[in-house]
């Protein structure tokens, strides 16, 4: 049986508009699971109606704080994975609208015999039309982000469309002792969580055929903010502690230094020298607690580390996103992150 996942922080309408696609498309005795992350009264009150219109489809919860997509997730995959009956989760983005066959498509690429359990789906920019992202590309900079090219190395899912099976997330559970990282909060952590999958075995598919419309950073306040920054830079960094192996990240370091010193240019001519050094100092403060879960990663490997360097996109970031950047730093161009 499938399982649906979907946060709601603030956007009580679009969220509503996914699960009622949602409903529209998977099967009758599919159940979504549904968690409204301390988004107040009017939110709750708008989710609750929502689920008292499909008692036997929709579970509705409430937390009165925001606890962060890592959090709040995993309290959702701990109520999935108590029904017995759910075998398939699917992890969905509250501002996305799939479309009629999505679910069937994703599910045909599920391969237990490869051990292939985890699909990553179409995502599509709502208002152009043009590629959001097909699952997770991590580059040779060290920067994994979203997939925009069917010929680019396939990490994984992203969080805002998976399909993940229960067999691969009791592994992770069992072996790592956590789904997805809590200390993340939110950015990254579906990153982190793929590659320990990889880790323990597991491999990834794409179905090209299950197309979903995102709007994309509703509930963060949209991609080019603090918020967004700190997040996204500091879990890079720990996820990289947790995950990359040694050598390739010695490997890396001339890609890293090139990366990260871009990265500081062109937020420092932003103005935002403040957000930077708060995002650097904690995840310094936040190596320690990354290198213990690190020993327990490797100890617990299935695959040679030598395979990591197949995981990863040859390119050191997105096509042309070099040269934006340069042209947005030089000309005030602005450079969509």
């Amino acid at each position: 049986m499938l399982a649906v996942l979907v946060l709601n922080h603030r956007t009580a309408a679009v969220t509503r508009r996914c699960v009622e696609a949602v409903l529209a498309d998977a099967s009758t005795d599919a159940l979504v699971l549904l968690l409204d992350n301390g988004s107040g009264e009017d939110d709750v009150a708008a989710l609750t109606a929502l689920a008292a219109a499909h008692p036997a489809r929709i579970q509705f919860e409430a937390s009165p704080i925001n606890l962060g997509f890592a959090a709040g997730m995993n309290r959702l995959l701990e109520l999935a994975l108590a029904d017995g009956r759910v075998d398939q989760l699917l992890l969905l983005n509250s501002d996305t609208l799939p479309t009629p066959g999505f679910v069937a498509a994703m599910q045909a690429r599920l391969d237990p015999a490869s051990r292939t359990d985890m699909v990553a789906a179409r995502l599509l920019d709502a208002k152009s039309g043009e590629v959001d992202s097909l699952g997770i590309t991590l580059y040779r900079s060290t920067l994994a982000s979203n997939r925009k090219r069917e010929d680019e190395v396939l990490l994984g899912p992203s969080g805002g469309c998976a399909l993940l099976t229960r067999r691969l997330l009791e592994d992770l559970r069992a072996m790592h002792g956590e789904w997805f990282d809590e200390r993340f909060f939110c950015y990254a952590e579906d990153t982190d969580l793929v590659v320990r999958a990889r880790w323990l075995g597991y491999r990834a598919a794409y179905a090209a055929d299950a197309v979903v419309a995102h709007e994309g950073s509703l509930s963060s306040g949209g991609p080019a903010n603090d918020f967004v920054l700190y997040h996204g830079i500091r879990n890079s960094l720990w996820w990289l502690v947790k995950n990359a192996p040694a050598l390739w990240l010695l490997r890396s370091l001339p890609w890293f230094v090139l990366l990260h010193g871009g990265i500081c240019l062109r937020h420092l001519r932003r103005g935002r020298a403040r957000v930077l050094w708060r995002l650097y100092r904690d995840a310094c403060k936040g190596i320690p607690a990354m290198w213990r879960k690190r020993r327990l990663i490797r100890a617990t490997r299935r695959v040679p580390a030598r395979e990591f360097r197949s995981w990863v996109e040859p390119r050191f970031y997105e096509r042309g996103y070099v040269r934006r950047a340069w042209r947005e730093l030089w000309r005030g161009t602005p450079t969509p992150r």
